[in-house]
Parts: C-alpha cells; structure tokens; sequence
C-alpha cells in the first residue's frame, strides 16, 4: 500500500475567511487531523475551525504543546507524536496538523516535522502557507510593513528587551511578535524612543474579541491579558529620540 502524506497546514490569524483554498480541499481530504491546544489557553477557533472544514469521515485529535522546560523532555513529546502520526501515514491515511497562522513562523508544526524527518527522512510532508497574523495586523490598520527598501525584522518579545533597542535602532519596519506579559515594557520602551505614535496594537486579530489599538496610549495599565495573540508593529524611520 502506498503511504499517506503529511500535510502541515497554515489556517490564517483567526477569521475562518483568510484560509486558502488549498488549506480548505486537504482539509475536507484529510483522514486524521491533528489540532494543537496548550493547557494554558481556552481558545478554541483553531478547533473550530477544522471542524467548518474537515471532511464528513476525518478523524479530528488534539495534540498538547509541549511546555516542560527541559528541552530533551520536549523532543520526547514531540518523537512520540510524530510515531503516532508515521504509523497511520504508512497505512496510506493523509495526516494534516493545523497550525495558527504560518505553519513555519513561530509554530509547533516546526519542531513535530523535525521529529518525523529524523524518524523518516523521505516522509511525504507538503507545507500549505497560511496567512500570519502580522500580514493580516496590517491589513486591518493600514500598515506598510515594507517599503523601498527599508528592512523588516520580525521579533518575538520573549527575547531580551535589548535586542528590541538593537532592532529599532537599524531603523525599518519592526515586527513585535508573542507580546503577552512584556506589554507594558514595549509600551514604555517605545515612549522612550519617541515611537508610540508610529505604532499599531492588533490583538485576536479575526477573532469575535478582536482589538485594535491605533493609539498604544490606550493600552496603559491594561488587563494582564490583553497581550495575549496579539502583535505590534512599529515604523522605526520614524523615530525622535535617540536611542
């Protein structure tokens, strides 16, 4: 029997619209879909998702993020999920696992294909590119996230707030990613630098609870969550303080 593929699958930032259509057809194709959750989030409009578009016969499970803080631990996770899924692939099934936004920007697809490579270094795999969520931030305030030649750079906020001076300083377009907890310092960081009115606040973007800050002045002494799926984009050539 000839083996199934494996389809790493981008489904967009939230609105269930911003899925391609080749996302949508292996979706409905697909005999067992994987959908990632993490224990420290109720969100559910991934889930959702896949069950608006999964075919009628489709096996839908759920997969935890791996969140143990030894690294070892975390590949283990990832090696035994990654048998899971070879061992229906070679019973000729199509596998898919949905990922938020880009299946290869700051996702969990990344590190479960690394775990099936090393175990099958010829698996079938086709990546379907989905719509992150900075590119539809953007669309929703306007931003040019790249023009002539000024550079963009793309930073999770996890990383030390010296590499964001680093990052404003070269100039450009930056791009704030994984916010969370770090938004008050981003937010006093850019008031330092005299950029806060050359930023844009999108959180859920899509999403019912979508929230959408134009004035980051707005988001002083916020709620502790409200950094959560959210993404700020900076226009760093315009700055007025030095830094």
């Amino acid at each position: 029997m000839n083996s199934g593929t494996f389809y790493a699958i981008g489904v967009g930032p939230g609105d269930p619209e911003l899925l391609t259509l080749k996302a949508i057809r292996l979706l409905q194709e697909s005999d067992s879909i994987y959908v990632p959750v993490s224990r420290l989030s109720t969100q559910t409009w991934v889930a959702d998702v896949v069950e608006m578009y999964a075919g009628e016969g489709a096996k839908v499970q759920t997969v935890s993020f791996s969140l143990g803080a030894d690294r070892q631990e975390r590949q283990e996770h990832w090696r035994q999920t990654a048998i899971e899924i070879i061992e229906q692939l070679r019973s000729g099934r199509n596998v898919a696992f949905v990922s938020l936004g880009d299946p290869l920007l700051y996702s969990t697809c990344i590190y479960l294909m690394r775990a099936l490579q090393k175990l099958w270094p010829q698996i079938p795999v086709e990546i379907v590119p989905g719509i992150s969520a900075y590119a539809h931030c953007a669309a929703l305030t306007g931003f040019a996230v790249g023009e002539g030649d000024q550079p963009v750079v793309i930073l999770p906020t996890v990383t030390a707030m010296q590499d964001i001076r680093s990052a404003l300083k070269r100039g450009g377009t930056l791009v704030l990613m994984k916010i969370g907890r770090h938004l008050a310092d981003i937010i006093s960081l850019l008031e330092e630098n005299g950029l806060l009115e050359q930023a844009v606040f999108v959180a859920r973007a899509g999403l019912s609870d979508q929230r959408i800050e134009t004035d980051l002045n707005n988001l002083r002494g916020a709620e502790a969550t409200a950094g959560n799926l959210a993404v700020i984009l900076v226009d760093a050539t315009q700055r007025k303080a030095i830094i």
